[in-house]
């Protein structure tokens, strides 16, 4: 599967047992598939204002809220590439807009402002809109999430996509995803956190598992977990010696 870097589409989260998580997999094995990138840590840096302004505003459910985030797989080197991105949620539709870069040309524009150059007009595009929201709101690295993710995609539509995340850890130093993916549990988190994500809709025969399992939607905000702990360091700093 390739990465989509601009797109919209609905994301349905439910908190799931290890007991309904088995379950759910045996059934949906006669229809989805394990993608390529699935059995990866994903690495999530997101960025936020000195007073938070960002996680507190999505915590309140606004009709419209917005985040900036830098997405990473695995623990990526100098050259890897990542994906900023802004992320929007309007009336329960999600839009995506991010660009790829390599990390180390991330970092250095998340902890110096340093724009690096982009032939692709895509890419460009979205930098200059990330650029924005980083001037508008004063946005630094403010916490890095860490999860082991398996991820499922429908035989019949390519952009129903299912994803099951656990083991959520973050740190509030060291924030350099090149750091490595240790971290803090996260308290009060589910056995595992599943998205269900579609551009249409979510077929029948899934809805039918979803109601025979008594799975309702659900809601749990990775980010939002560690700001309502007070786990989140008013001092911290992308600055860190990178020893990798």
């Amino acid at each position: 599967m390739a990465y989509a870097n601009t797109f919209r589409r609905s994301e349905i989260k439910y908190l799931l047992t290890a007991e309904k998580e088995t379950e759910l997999l045996r059934r949906i094995s006669a229809f989805m598939r394990e993608d390529s990138y699935s059995g990866q840590t994903i690495s999530s840096l997101y960025c936020d204002s000195s007073d938070d302004i960002l996680i507190r505003t999505s915590l309140d459910k606004p009709i419209y809220k917005e985040k900036l985030r830098l997405r990473a797989y695995g623990v990526p080197t100098d050259d890897s590439t990542v994906f900023l991105e802004i992320k929007k949620k309007f009336d329960g539709t999600v839009y995506k807009r991010r660009a790829e870069l390599t990390c180390r040309e991330a970092m250095e524009l998340l902890d110096s402002g340093v724009y690096p150059e982009k032939e692709d007009y895509t890419d460009r595009q979205v930098l200059s809109e990330i650029e924005w929201l980083i001037n508008r709101y004063s946005l630094k690295p403010r916490v890095a999430l860490f999860y082991d993710r398996r991820a499922f995609f429908s035989e019949y539509d390519r952009e129903l996509r299912l994803t099951l995340d656990s083991n959520v850890r973050f740190r509030t130093d060291g924030l350099d995803p090149r750091l490595g993916t240790n971290g803090k549990q996260i308290p009060g988190q589910p056995h595992s956190i599943m998205e269900i994500k579609t551009a249409s809709g979510v077929p029948l025969e899934l809805v039918s598992i979803l109601s025979e399992l008594e799975l309702y939607p659900g809601s749990f905000s990775k980010y939002g977990a560690v700001y309502r702990s007070g786990l989140l360091s008013k001092n911290s700093s992308i600055r860190s010696e990178i020893n990798v």
